[in-house]
C-alpha cells in the first residue's frame, strides 16, 4: 500500500517570553526541585526524586512523571506524596503541554491535602495554568484566593500582580498579556552535550582553530591546533597556560571540528563546572540529524523507514529544544535523548532521508509532539500511562502486526533470586532472601503492569517498567514477557525491545518494505497527528 506524500505548510511556534506567569512558574519549579526536598525524604524517596530531576534535565519527561508517581504511591509521608503530585502537575504543564492533566493533579492536592505545605503551591500553580489557557476569570479567582489564604506567602506579590492583569484581561483577551512567539525555522541550531565532567579535552581540526572567551568574545588562540583544555584547581588551562575565562567558544575554518578524535560539524562551547569540563556541539538541525538517523536506525534500511525516522527525530529534538529554558544545551548525545555520532556517523542514505524530509515535523492540535520511539513493539505498542503513569493523547498503544511475527524481537534472560535482590537494593530497596516474583496485571498489549517481589520482608510492589530498568533494561528487553520459575531464579521469555511507546523502528522497516510511505508509518504509530512543514 502506497499513497501520495502530503506536505502541509504552517508555522509551528514555541513561546519565548521574559515576563509572564510561565516565567515565574519555571523559576519556582526549579527552586522547589533543587531546594524543596531537604529534610523531608527517606533515602529511597530522595533517590527517586533525584532520579526524576535527572530525567527532567535530560528531557525524559514521561520517565520523570513515572518516577514522581512512584514516590506518590509509595511514600507514607503526606507532605512528600503531595509534593510528588505537585511535581507531576508541573511536568505535565511545563514540559508536556497537558494543562488539563496538570489541573487534575493540583485539584487533587487541594481536595485531599488542603493542610499540606504543598497546597499553596498547587493553588498558585492553578492560577498560572488558567492564565496560560487565557481563562482569565478563573485565574483571577485563584490568585485572589491565594492572597486571601496565604497573606504571608512567598508568592503573594506575584499573585497580586497577576491577579490585576487577569482582572483587566477578562474583558479584553487582546491585552498585552500574549507571549511573543518565534517561528521554528529550518536552520535552527541544536546544542548537543557531547562531553561531560571531563578533566581534559583535546580539540583539533584540519584547518585553523580559533578560541574565544565566550563572555567577552576576546580571541584567546588562533592556529593549527590541536588545543588542549584541562581543568585544575585554578580553573582552566589552555595548552597548559592558565586562563581567566571559564567559558569558551571554539570554531574551525573548515566547519568540521574534532573532539578526542571524533569529528563534528558546527562549533563547540566549552564550559567549566565543579565536576569538570562540559563540551557542547552547536550544529544546524539537519546536520545534527545526519549524525542521529544512522545511529538510531541502520542506514541500509528502506528509504521510507529512514524518512519516518528523520521526521520523528526532528520533531523530538525541536520539542525538547522548546523546553530547554534553563540549560546550556538542548539534548545529550546518548540514549538519554537521541544517539548522536556527529560527522563520523553520517551515511549517504540517511543524509538523503533527512534532506528529503527537511523541515517536516509532527504536530497534534497545532503543537509539536514529543515523538518517542523504540526498537521493536513485539506486536503491540504501549500507552505511556501503562509505562510511566503519564497519558499523552497522541501516544496510544496500537496493534502492530508488522512486528508480531518478527523473530528479531524474541529474547530470553535468566535472573537468579540473588541478582534480583542485589540489583533492586542498588536503587534504595532493602530486600533479603528474594523468594520469587509475580506479575500483577497486564495491559492490553500484554505487558506486565505491576511486579510483586516476594522476599523475607514481605511483598514489594514495583511497576513493570521500574522492575525492568532496575534489573537491567539491556537484558530484560521489554515488559512483554512470561515467567518460568525455578529454585535458582526466573527465566524471562519475552518479545520486543524498549518501552514500546510511539514508533516501532522494526515495524517502520516492515511497513516500508510492504510499500507504505513515511506518512503511513508515522500515522500508524502516532495518533491523530499531522505532518507539517516549518520552512
Amino acid at each position: 500500500m502506497s499513497g501520495n506524500i502530503k506536505r502541509n505548510k504552517m508555522n509551528v511556534t514555541y513561546n519565548i517570553t521574559s515576563f509572564s506567569p510561565r516565567f515565574f512558574y519555571i523559576l519556582f519549579f526549579f527552586s522547589i526541585l533543587f531546594f524543596g526536598n531537604a529534610g523531608i525524604c527517606k533515602y529511597n524517596e530522595g533517590f527517586a526524586l533525584e532520579k526524576a530531576k535527572d530525567y527532567l534535565n535530560k528531557g525524559m519527561y514521561l520517565e520523570a512523571v513515572g518516577m514522581y508517581r512512584e514516590v506518590a504511591d509509595s511514600s507514607a509521608d503526606e507532605d512528600v506524596k503531595a509534593r510528588a503530585l505537585l511535581y507531576i502537575g508541573r511536568t505535565y504543564s511545563l514540559y508536556l503541554d497537558q494543562y488539563d492533566a496538570a489541573l487534575d493533579q493540583f485539584n487533587y492536592i487541594l481536595k485531599h491535602y488542603p493542610a499540606s505545605l504543598t497546597a499553596s503551591d498547587a493553588l498558585f500553580s492553578t492560577g498560572t495554568i488558567l492564565f496560560e489557557k487565557e481563562e482569565f476569570k478563573g485565574a483571577h479567582k485563584m490568585f485572589a484566593e491565594y492572597i486571601s489564604k496565604y497573606p504571608g506567602g512567598i508568592r503573594r506579590q506575584s499573585a497580586e500582580v497577576w491577579a490585576d492583569i487577569a482582572k483587566s484581561s477578562i474583558s479584553d483577551k487582546k491585552a498585552d498579556v500574549k507571549e511573543s512567539k518565534e517561528a521554528l525555522v529550518e536552520d535552527t541550531m541544536i546544542r548537543v552535550l557531547i562531553g561531560k565532567d571531563k578533566n581534559y579535552a583535546d580539540v583539533g581540526a584540519d584547518s585553523n582553530i580559533i578560541v574565544y572567551d565566550a563572555f567577552s568574545d576576546k580571541m584567546l588562540f588562533s592556529g593549527n591546533g590541536p588545543v588542549n583544555f584541562s581543568k585544575n584547581v585554578k580553573g582552566i588551562a589552555i595548552n597548559r597556560k592558565q586562563s581567566v575565562a571559564s567559558s569558551f567558544r571554539i570554531e574551525a575554518d573548515s566547519r568540521i571540528i574534532r573532539l578526542d578524535n571524533r569529528h563534528y560539524r558546527g562549533h563547540f562551547t566549552l564550559l567549566a563546572g565543579k565536576k569538570g569540563l562540559s563540551i557542547i556541539n552547536h550544529v544546524q538541525i539537519n546536520k545534527y540529524l545526519y549524525g542521529v538517523v544512522p545511529r538510531e536506525m541502520p542506514h541500509s534500511w528502506a528509504k521510507q523507514a529512514l524518512m519516518a525516522q528523520a521526521i520523528a527525530a526532528r520533531t523530538y529534538v525541536l520539542y525538547i529544544k522548546g523546553k530547554s529554558y534553563s540549560k546550556p544545551y538542548d539534548v545529550q548525545s546518548t540514549t538519554s535523548s537521541q544517539v548522536y555520532g556527529g560527522y563520523d556517523a553520517e551515511k549517504a542514505a540517511s543524509n538523503n532521508a533527512v534532506d528529503l524530509t527537511s523541515g517536516q515535523v509532527m504536530t497534534h492540535k497545532g503543537k509539536l509532539i514529543v515523538a518517542y520511539f523504540h526498537s521493536n513493539s513485539g506486536g503491540h505498542t504501549e500507552s505511556p500511562g501503562n509505562v510511566w503513569s503519564a497519558d499523552v493523547p497522541y501516544l496510544i498503544g496500537v496493534p502492530d502486526k508488522f512486528c508480531k511475527d518478527n523473530k528479531k524481537g524474541d529474547w530470553e534472560y535468566f535472573l537468579t533470586y540473588d541478582k534480583i535482590r542485589s540489583r533492586l537494593n542498588r536503587y534504595g530497596l532493602s530486600l533479603d532472601n528474594v523468594q520469587g516474583i509475580k506479575v500483577k496485571g497486564r495491559s492490553k498489549s500484554g505487558r506486565a503492569l505491576k511486579i510483586n517481589v516476594v522476599s523475607q520482608q514481605g511483598i514489594s510492589m514495583l511497576t513493570g517498567n521500574n522492575f525492568r530498568i532496575k534489573t537491567d533494561a539491556t537484558k530484560l528487553k521489554s515488559t512483554l514477557f512470561q515467567l518460568e520459575k525455578s529454585s535458582e531464579g526466573i527465566l524471562f521469555r519475552g518479545k520486543g525491545y524498549g518501552h514500546g511507546v510511539g514508533m516501532s523502528q522494526w515495524g517502520a522497516q516492515k511497513m516500508a518494505l510492504e510499500g507504505y510511505n513515511f506518512e503511513d508509518i508515522l500515522k500508524h504509530y502516532y495518533h491523530n497527528i499531522k505532518i507539517v512543514s516549518i520552512r
